[in-house]
């Protein structure tokens, strides 16, 4: 198990319903989306704080750790937006602030969905899928990719420690070819791999037909109307924030 799914199954929400789980991360993932940025992303952030690390327990490194890839991806993309190579590097007229708002945004729903990943397992959220009228085939997929991403981030883990034992890594030039070549083994064995998942899934099912085993847990109510209040609270604040901001 990798570390979200030993999140998922540990932390102090891992029996609540998945229901009450996706209402309040999916609600402040459209909040993150549809709010002012500069006032709306700063609540949702503290909001998925306050539910992830204080509430469900969650381990802080990890949570930091999993938001790392995400923050790093985003402050890469958002300097094209601020930044033009036109005429030579200058700052483009407005660039700033709209790189600011995109980047807030993402973060924030970045944010909501890693809080989503870190409390609750792949397996109630596909049940949840299914008995929601998803497609079988859909979930199908789903199922069968995450299963193989696991399995790559473990190939690749025992390729990198591999390659430190045979001391690949010693100086740059040595670990570029170790590295690509570490790459190119991935892809054959995720060939190799894929093939053979899809060939033991379909002899235990019909493709779709694989449904996990979780236990039916029916949502609360009056959780369901609390994470209504806090999302409704959330986005009045931003709103009169922001119109606050603006003079209005």
């Amino acid at each position: 198990m990798n570390p979200l799914d030993i999140s998922a199954a540990h932390n102090r929400w891992s029996g609540h319903p998945v229901v009450e789980k996706v209402a309040l991360y999916g609600g402040l993932l459209v909040c993150a989306m549809v709010l002012p940025p500069r006032t709306g992303a700063p609540l949702v952030l503290a909001a998925v704080m306050v539910a992830t690390l204080a509430l469900a327990r969650v381990r802080v490194r990890l949570f930091l750790l999993a938001m790392l890839g995400p923050a790093l991806f985003i402050a890469l993309g958002s300097l094209p937006i601020a930044v033009s190579l036109r005429g030579g590097p200058h700052l483009e007229a407005g660039g700033v602030a709209i790189a600011v708002d995109t980047s807030l945004r993402a973060i924030a729903a970045s944010a909501a969905t890693i809080g989503l990943a870190v409390t609750t397992s792949m397996a109630d959220l596909l049940d949840l899928a299914r008995r929601s009228g998803v497609p079988a085939s859909l979930c199908h997929v789903a199922d069968l990719t995450y299963r193989l991403i696991g399995i790559l981030i473990n190939s690749a883990r025992a390729a990198r420690e591999a390659a430190g034992l045979r001391l690949g890594l010693q100086n740059p030039r040595t670990a570029i070819a170790v590295i690509g070549t570490q790459f190119a083994l991935i892809f054959v064995r995720a060939t190799d791999r894929a093939r053979s998942m899809s060939e033991a899934m379909s002899l235990r099912a019909e493709p779709g037909m694989t449904a996990v085993l979780t236990e039916s847990r029916p949502a609360r109510p009056a959780r369901l109307v609390a994470t209504a209040v806090a999302l409704g609270l959330i986005a009045a604040a931003s709103v009169s924030s922001w119109m606050f901001w603006n003079g209005g």
